[in-house]
């Protein structure tokens, strides 16, 4: 069998002919070159030969395949780094957890779920998974890229946001949270850590660590775990009521409040203080907040999820006069272009980062390490490998080369 591992398929179609011709680059061999009989045969052919590169991608895809450039951004189950891979010089982002970790914290379910959730997302405003591979003490999830850093970042620099910038950034982030609800997922971890911008401005949600996907089942369609950012929390989390997706609208209240006015609306230092502030504080609005935003703030900060904007779904927000002016159709497309785009000046750029991250020396693994005396772990993520649309594989527009 030829190796197709690293192959490039490319569709050849020639408008008024009626031979369908793609080609299959095989690396260190040749290029082939194949005529189909018509349009469906060659989209076959074409689903059959990818398949092929996928199976024998998804055999030999290991750490091996990628150089790691810096590492920029840390958790507490594992790292994120910027990582090329060698074969196509794409930069991707990639996660690494620590298998000891998830399941010393019982969290294997959980980083399922994270997987499975990022391998059927696509979405504009989404971030995407290329690859996700595991060795015996650690797995890998291989992502987008987002070169302009995460929001928190930004938004420490420059204190405040326009409102202007504000509403771009809402606006996007509930296109991708109303997709997640639809799928019937809750996000559950909203905040400006999450959220990074690409190399054009635009939003992209990342770490779906915390994703909630199995709402049918239980509580009637509710779910009562407690989790999330300590300044983020909605409050029937904390009440223990069983909640659903509405905290996700809770979180985007908080995050708007952030960005005009710097500072989040409820922090203490204290956990149990901070959890009596959301639970009941009055939320104080400075005066140069525009009217619009502050009535948005105030009715997606509604203590009582059912009377919370967004209890109903995602459109009776969209339809608040803080949106007047959005095209959401246009927005979904990329259609505005944000009044601020990160700085980049070249591909592996690590300027948007923060280099508490980025001056981390990067460990090189012991060859030699002992074995892990725990149980090998291996079986607990079975079918955690994926590989995900092949890189170079495009149909081109039909060309006219009738003279």
């Amino acid at each position: 069998m030829l190796p197709l591992t690293n192959s490039v398929i490319v569709d050849y179609a020639k408008k008024g002919r009626k031979k369908f011709v793609f080609s299959v680059n095989i690396p260190s061999a040749r290029i082939y070159f194949i005529s189909a009989k018509s349009e469906e045969d060659r989209d076959d052919w074409m689903k059959a030969i990818s398949d092929t590169i996928k199976t024998q991608k998804t055999d030999k895809l290991s750490l091996k395949d990628f150089r790691v450039i810096s590492i920029i951004g840390k958790g507490s189950d594992g790292k994120v780094t910027l990582v090329k891979e060698l074969n196509s010089g794409q930069l991707y982002a990639m996660k690494i957890i620590k298998k000891s970790s998830v399941a010393d914290n019982e969290q294997i379910s959980q980083t399922m779920s994270e997987r499975n959730v990022l391998m059927r997302v696509k979405h504009p405003f989404l971030i995407g998974l290329r690859y996700s591979f595991q060795t015996e003490e650690k797995l890998y999830m291989v992502l987008d890229y987002a070169p302009g850093g995460e929001l928190f970042y930004h938004l420490k620099k420059s204190k405040r946001f326009p409102e202007t910038l504000a509403c771009l950034y809402v606006s996007e982030i509930i296109l991708g949270l109303e997709h997640l609800h639809r799928m019937d997922v809750i996000y559950r971890d909203l905040k400006l850590e999450n959220l990074l911008l690409d190399q054009e401005g635009h939003i992209k949600i990342t770490d779906f660590g915390l994703v909630k996907t199995d709402l049918n089942k239980k509580f009637g369609g509710k779910t009562k775990t407690i989790c999330g950012t300590p300044e983020y929390v909605a409050p029937e989390i904390l009440l223990d009521e069983g909640y659903e997706f509405s905290v996700d609208w809770w979180s985007l209240g908080i995050l708007l409040y952030e960005m005009v006015c710097g500072i989040p609306p409820f922090f203490s230092e204290d956990k149990e203080e901070l959890y009596s502030l959301i639970l009941d504080a009055k939320i104080k609005i400075p005066f140069y907040v525009r009217d619009s935003t502050k009535d948005l703030i105030t009715k997606l900060l509604t203590r009582n999820p059912k009377k919370r904007l967004g209890y109903n779904g995602a459109e009776e927000i969209k339809n608040h006069e803080f949106f007047d002016g959005i095209d959401w159709e246009k927005l979904y497309n990329r259609g505005y272009t944000p009044e601020f785009i990160p700085t980049i000046n070249k591909k592996d750029d690590l300027q948007n980062f923060d280099q508490k991250f980025t001056s981390i020396p990067i460990s090189i693994p012991n060859k030699k390490k002992k074995k892990s005396s725990k149980k090998n772990t291996q079986n607990d993520f079975q079918g955690f490998t994926y590989i995900g649309e092949i890189q170079g594989i495009e149909i081109m527009e039909q060309l006219d080369e009738e003279k």
